[in-house]
Formats: structure tokens, sequence, C-alpha cells
């Protein structure tokens, strides 16, 4: 598996340029920065509280509250670190095989809202992710 992995995205690769591992690790970084991101920014505004209309949202101390609070700013501090990561493996492979892959941070933010946020997943989530995964899957295989 590993070995068609590999070549599928060797076929991505535009000749002589980047090495294959450094920009799939990118890749790979990036979405668990995404997930990682997405859970620290619903832990913090959890702690900042509900927020019922756009005055509220606007409004000075909401603000404020938002952008004062340590996992707020841990999960934009993970989307600026996933957003450079993305521009060096933008540098490498094509757009057309990344794009897509990203959908794998859907299926991780899921995953971890329901082991660090206590959020609950259906069968038709699992259903859900394992249908994300297998198109991931079908993108590498085609390469």
């Amino acid at each position: 598996m590993w070995n068609s992995l590999r070549d599928a995205v060797r076929r991505l690769l535009p000749k002589g340029k980047g090495d294959i591992v450094f920009a799939m690790t990118l890749v790979f970084v990036c979405i668990m920065c995404a997930a990682g991101g997405q859970t620290a920014l619903k832990s913090g505004m959890g702690q900042v509280g509900e927020i019922g209309s756009l005055r509220q949202l606007l409004n000075l101390g909401t603000l404020v509250r938002i952008f004062t609070n340590h996992r707020v700013l841990a999960g934009m501090s993970l989307y600026v670190i996933s957003m450079v990561l993305w521009l060096g493996a933008l540098s490498n492979l094509k757009l057309s095989f990344m794009y897509p892959l990203l959908s794998l941070s859907y299926v991780l933010t899921a995953i971890s809202a329901f082991l660090f946020l206590g959020e609950s997943l259906t069968l038709i989530n699992w259903v859900g992710i394992s249908l994300v995964v297998g198109g991931c899957l079908l993108i590498i295989r085609a390469g």
C-alpha cells in the first residue's frame, strides 16, 4: 500500500521539484493543525459563552473576551501555522490532489470533539466519516 501511495504522490510532483515525504508531511500536519485549531476554538468559545446576535458578537466587550481567551488564541495560532505549512505544500503538490485531502480535517475534528469536548457521534456520523476517509483513499490511489 505504501508503495502505491508513494508512486501516486510522485506522479503528482512536478518533475525535479520537491521532496515527496516533506510535502506530504506538510499536508498531514496542516490537517492536524486545522482539527486541533477547531477544537481549541470551540473550547475557548465555550468559555466565552453563547453569543446570540450579531450586535452581541460585535460588542467591544465580547470581542475583548474572545481575543483574550487563551484557547481561542491557541486555535487561531494553529490556523496560522497550518496556513504557512499549506503554502509550503502548495509549492510541491498539485492543488487538485491536496485540497480534497483537507477533508480529513473534518474526520479528525469530529473525533477530537468526541474525545475532548464530550460531543456525541451517531452511527450516521461514523458512516459519513468512513465515506470521507474512503474518498481520500480513492484520491490518493488515483493520483
